[in-house]
């Protein structure tokens, strides 16, 4: 069971994303996932996400939340810098990197970039040449750890045993992985074997379920995941698991959908599942 509790994600809350930081915290979460998920939703346009991002991570620090994790744009956020060549898009990462720090965040999660963007031929390359350099910044500055989402379609990295390589290729300690639940269902991995790939590659949980055809980000438990192994995941990345569900209903019913899945959380990822 996650030593440090579970981590809300701005996500569940259909609100401008520091919004969605102030009533998370109003109704009691203190560890918080700030989520492009809020940023995308709002139509927040390329050149406005990272003063969107810093003005929530603002709100954070004066309410005195804690932002543990910060999920990064979605890949096709980077393609444009990447036109511009590897070293623009590494830029804009950093700066991402730099800001998250800066306010505490302990892991950025990204999507690594598919084949069905860049080209099979040079997707293994392109991902390994961009976030080595980014795990070695991160690791010069001593900034937030750098970990890669397993996709929840897209080639390769919807197979963790691709991801994993990747991973070992770089074998740097500030890049690592960020095992979602919900997306290793779609893909036939239970969080039983996710644990025996990815080892202590781990450093957060996106936590979730589904029927095994959609990317539904059900509440744990709802859904057709095995959780009987589910207490194999690393202990450290269960010290940081985001309960990323998905809530249409007002804030206040969505706050109360959090609290179910926090319970849920609980008792699937204790000793025995």
């Amino acid at each position: 069971m996650p030593a440090a509790g579970f981590i809300a994600s701005t996500r569940t809350l259909r609100l401008p994303l520091a919004e969605a930081v102030e009533r998370l915290y109003d109704m009691g979460f203190r560890r918080i996932d700030v989520n492009y998920a809020n940023l995308e939703r709002s139509g927040v346009d390329d050149p406005s996400v990272l003063s969107h991002f810093r003005w929530a991570l603002l709100t954070a620090a004066r309410l005195g939340a804690d932002p543990v994790t910060l999920h990064a744009p979605w890949e096709d956020y980077f393609l444009l810098p990447l036109g511009q060549g590897v070293e623009r898009a590494l830029a804009e990462a950093r700066l991402l990197l730099d800001m998250a720090y800066s306010y505490g965040v302990e892991v950025v999660v990204f999507h690594p970039l598919p084949a069905k963007h860049v080209g099979s031929h040079r997707v293994e390359w392109l991902n390994k040449r961009i976030f080595s350099a980014l795990a070695e910044y991160s690791e010069r500055e001593g900034l937030s750890i750098v970990a890669l989402e397993n996709a929840s379609r897209s080639g390769p990295w919807n197979r963790l045993e691709r991801l994993a390589a990747l991973i070992r290729s770089v074998a740097s300690p500030r890049l690592r992985v960020c095992y979602d639940t919900g997306h290793g269902n779609l893909n036939g991995y239970s969080p039983g074997r996710a644990a025996e790939i990815l080892g202590d590659m781990m450093a957060c949980i996106h936590l979730h379920d589904n029927d095994g055809t959609r990317d539904e980000h059900a509440p744990p438990g709802t859904g057709a995941i095995d959780w009987s192994q589910a207490g194999m995941l690393d202990s450290e990345a269960l010290k940081r698991v985001v309960l990323e569900i998905d809530c249409m209903a007002e804030p206040r019913v969505c706050g109360l959908h959090i609290k179910a899945a926090e319970a849920a959380a609980r008792l699937l990822l204790g000793p025995g599942g």
